[in-house]
């Protein structure tokens, strides 16, 4: 997963009430020598297609008996046509490691398959015996029968009450059979325990379904002879491949499933035809092929799409059914169990969706996603021993970009450990690279084509347009294979992200698309991809699908659509969309606190606040939070200040304040803004300003109620809000917290609200007009000092007020930088390139032509060849009492430099809320 999404996508797990036991990283599993030769084959297909494949199969295998052409066209209707595919070998469990080779295979079309090499040991070799995919029959029994057939009539439908008593009882037998099992038998205890919990979570959903008429219905007559198991040993599907050809390219699919010879093939043509219908929102024809086979169905992907097609309908008991059925098929493989336990905690059902996880660890998972997780887990529950281990283990494997680390907030005491600060650096100008000791130990053969890449142990291979991914496969590449760093895999997933919207705009317009895992990512990574580089118009077209009713759209594409609108001026539009995710019950349901928290304060950030305030309560209820706490109560203060203060515009500016401040005093900050206007057009031209709102509030409630800290003087939220209320004079160190905050506003307009956090800091700090400030370089030494590539992540997400602060001060003297080499036509020239949608390091690319790390470094030679205090001239004064009549009219009185010859004589703005400045009390 790329761009922060890992984190994303654990916001929930992370939040979870359920108390689970703590989780510590078993040994991860190495590939085993049939998952080698799995990974070779594997190859030759994505570079050589089927053919390739019929060479390499076994002598027992019943392709062989097909001859060449029709063998190939057999392997190519299971596995697809390579062209553009992605492949990702997945773990099996223990049993199954010497036997199988596990792939999930993802097409163009965004249309997902898994497929299973099932191998046989000749001599050195292991050659492919068969190849099964999810729409053939399971040869592992299911663990639940099917529904009994239902009668011609029923009278009376068995009552829920009883339904739910029933199964409690169950579940009680089968929990107290698991504890005597436990003395004889792990297997058979593991069994009861999953059993119980099963059973006695689902008490009330069987109920439910037990009265439900359309749970239990007579099924047609044909339905036992199309879901009736084929006696073949190879059951025949040539007949599919131009069907197979048309879902992978997204082309329109017409096959007709009874037109097929075999009942086999029949069912393969109607789960591919309801895989297209769901896809494309055609649900009730999706429901009624679904519909033909049991309850339960011995086929895998018959009980995969009818969990997609419940979520898609927000049946949430029969989503987890169904997926549960699905995984008590196997083959066991960590991409099911991880895609089951998402939804299950999605859907509300913890203690099972934990499960899934776990088994994830104790199988030995070689997804390095699946660690940070349960790094972050075991961080969130203070077990951070445990945390540290697993944060070791997931960087090892594939080391994460450190901005996605530090996104992750809840492992930031984790990575202040000296064992973890070791490779975890947050200081290098670059982003590490960890090279496998294992690379190239058990090396195979490589196409002419290929070009592998490993990153930790995490091997990736090119062969055109078609990838394999294989993770814990460095081993397997060949000698000399480059290592890359975690920002090279970013900027690739973002380029692919980016390139996909063309082929995933039209795809992802129905919501039918966000039911397929592998689609969902997929658009979740271009959307992702498209706002980081600004592109607001193709992210509106990429989800104009999306609705708010549905389950399995991930919050974040709600938020990142509402972003998108804002900034397209669709501001009406941007509220329609949340209010809408507010009043449903999607979010609340999945008790995502951190997404409840993030809907609040969008919310809030466009002036709803009474429906802010619900959202947060509701986060609240689920898990307390201070700091949610000051977020209401800011909220509370915003709303007080738009509906009970005072207003008196200046022109540019319009002032609320509160009613026992006088209207001159009002008019005065009025008039000091619309002079630093002026003032800082040569830093940042907006020719056009548009009216701005300053809130003018008391110390005590900016400090009590709107921050809750001594540090803030100041904030911009699409308005100013400044703690000056009752404020007499205003000499240049109380300017300088209305010029930070104005030159905000200034920025966000000049530049649609797309200058990233640490130039927006950087150069608010710049234009204070306050004699001397503080250099970094005077106060870190290089191995402290944050890489600025980490300022906007760190500002952003560190929890640790310590480190936020140093972010100020490196973006300050970055920004003095770039002015010392470039001029304040650089600054502009930065201006321009964020208000064009670049990111920072295009905008630093096209300003200097170096990449951010060699920007960093020369950033860094600078600093350290003059240590000194930055003095920055005091060009207006606004603290003249002797002339009031001048300030009153708007000009800028006569200047009066500040002396100060130390930089412990330079203001320190933090001191004003303590009144060592000025005692801002209530008269």
């Amino acid at each position: 997963m790329g761009a922060r999404v890992f984190v994303r996508c654990t916001c929930l797990l992370l939040l979870l009430g359920s108390a689970v036991a703590p989780l510590c990283a078993s040994n991860v599993r190495p590939i085993s020598d049939a998952e080698r030769a799995a990974v070779g084959h594997a190859l030759a297909y994505l570079n050589g297609g089927p053919e390739a494949l019929v060479k390499r199969l076994s002598p027992t295998s019943p392709l062989q008996k097909l001859g060449p052409a029709e063998a190939a066209k057999e392997i190519e209707v299971r596995l697809g046509p390579p062209g553009g595919a992605t492949w990702e070998l997945q773990t099996v469990v223990g049993a199954l490691s010497d036997k199988v080779g596990v792939f999930d295979i993802g097409f163009p079309s965004g249309v997902d398959e898994t497929a299973t090499f099932e191998l046989t040991k000749n001599g050195s070799d292991y050659l492919i015996e068969n190849i099964r995919i999810l729409a053939e029959e399971s040869l592992q029994k299911p663990v639940f029968p099917p529904l009994p057939k239902e009668p011609e009539k029923q009278e009376q439908p068995f009552p829920a009450d009883n339904a739910a008593l029933a199964l409690g009882l169950i579940a009680c037998v089968a929990g107290a059979g698991s504890v005597f099992a436990r003395r004889s038998s792990s297997a058979v205890a593991t069994l009861g325990i999953s059993a119980a919990a099963l059973l006695g979570a689902g008490g009330l959903a069987i109920a439910l379904l037990a009265s439900d008429h359309a749970r239990v219905v007579k099924k047609p007559a044909a339905t036992q002879t199309a879901a009736a198991a084929s006696t073949d040993t190879f059951p025949q599907l040539a007949s599919l491949l131009s069907a197979r050809r048309a879902m992978a390219s997204g082309a329109e699919l017409s096959v007709v499933p009874s037109a097929q010879k075999t009942e086999v093939a029949k069912n393969v043509a109607q789960l591919w035809k309801a895989q297209m219908d769901l896809a494309q929102m055609r649900t009730a024809d999706a429901k009624r092929a679904l519909a033909r086979f049991p309850v339960p169905s011995t086929i895998p992907m018959v009980e995969i799409l009818r969990a997609r097609a419940a979520l898609f309908e927000q049946d949430e008991t029969a989503a987890a059914f169904a997926y549960e059925h699905a995984v008590s098929l196997g083959p066991g493989r960590d991409g099911l169990w991880a895609e089951t336990a998402h939804a299950l905690l999605a859907l509300g059902f913890e203690d099972r969706g934990m499960r899934y996880l776990n088994r994830l660890d104790r199988i030995g998972s070689r997804d390095a996603d699946v660690y940070y997780m349960l790094s972050m887990y075991n961080a969130s529950r203070n077990h951070e021993e445990d945390a540290e281990k697993l944060l070791s283990t997931a960087w090892s494997m594939q080391p994460a970009r450190r901005a996605d680390i530090v996104g992750a907030q809840i492992l930031w005491s984790v990575i202040r450990k000296p064992a973890i600060s070791t490779f975890i650096n947050l200081s290098n100008p670059e982003e590490s690279t960890v090279t496998s000791p294992k690379t190239g130990s058990r090396a195979i053969d490589f196409p002419n084509a290929a070009m592998p890449r490993v990153s930790g142990e995490f091997l990736d291979v090119q062969i055109g347009d078609e990838e394999l991914r294989v993770p814990g496969g460095a081993c397997l590449a060949p000698p000399g294979t480059p290592a890359v760093d975690a920002a090279t895999w970013s900027r690739t997933e973002q380029e692919k992200g980016v390139q996909d919207f063309t082929r995933l705009v039209n795809v992802a317009s129905t919501a039918g698309a966000y039911t397929q895992p592998v689609l969902r990512r997929r658009i979740v990574q271009s959307a992702v991809a498209l706002a980081e580089r600004n592109r607001w118009a193709d992210l509106v077209k990429l989800t104009d699908g999306i609705t708010p009713k549905s389950e399995f759209v991930p919050p974040t594409l709600f938020f990142l659509r509402a972003t998108a609108l804002e900034r397209l001026q669709r501001t009406d539009e941007a509220k329609q969309l949340l209010m809408a995710l507010a009043a449903g019950k999607v979010l609340q349901r999945k008790r995502d606190v951190r997404a409840l928290e993030e809907l609040g304060e969008m919310l809030a950030s466009l002036d709803l606040y009474d429906a802010a305030v619900k959202m947060l309560d509701k986060a609240q209820s689920i898990k307390q939070s201070e700091m949610v706490e000051y977020t209401v109560a800011q909220i509370q203060m915003n709303k007080r200040l738009a509906t009970k203060y005072s207003t008196l515009s200046s022109g540019h500016f319009e002032i609320h304040y509160p009613e026992e401040v006088p209207p001159i005093s009002a008019k005065l900050i009025g008039d000091i803004l619309e002079a630093e206007l002026k003032r800082m057009q040569s830093w940042v031209p907006t020719p056009e300003f548009k009216p701005v709102v300053v809130n003018i509030v008391w110390w005590q409630d900016f400090r009590s109620t709107i921050t809750g800290s001594d540090f803030v003087l100041g904030l911009y939220q699409g308005k100013i809000t400044v703690p000056l209320a009752g404020v007499p004079i205003y000499p240049p160190e109380i300017v300088a917290i209305l010029t930070h905050e104005l030159c905000h506003a200034m920025l966000a307009q000049a530049t649609a609200d797309q200058a990233p956090r640490w130039f927006q800091e950087g150069m608010a700090r710049r234009v204070e007009m306050v004699g001397l400030a503080r250099n970094a370089f005077n106060m870190y030494d290089d191995s402290k000092l944050l890489a600025v590539s980490l300022l906007d992540p760190v500002m952003r997400d560190s929890p640790d007020p310590e480190m936020i602060g140093e972010g100020y001060l490196v973006a300050e003297a970055a920004i003095r930088f770039i002015e010392s080499k470039y001029g304040r036509q650089g600054l502009a020239k930065m201006v321009e390139q964020f208000r064009n949608g670049a990111t920072t390091e295009q905008a630093i690319q096209a300003l200097t032509g170096a990449p951010v790390a060699e920007f960093d470094r020369q950033f860094r030679a600078w600093g350290r060849s003059d240590k000194r205090v930055f003095e920055s001239p005091i060009v207006a004064r606004y603290d003249n009492e002797e002339e009031p009549t001048v300030l009153v009219k708007g000009a800028p009185l006569a200047l009066q430099p500040v002396a100060a010859s130390t930089e412990q004589q330079a203001p320190q703005r933090g001191k004003l809320g303590g009144g060592t400045l000025y005692p801002m009390k209530r008269p």
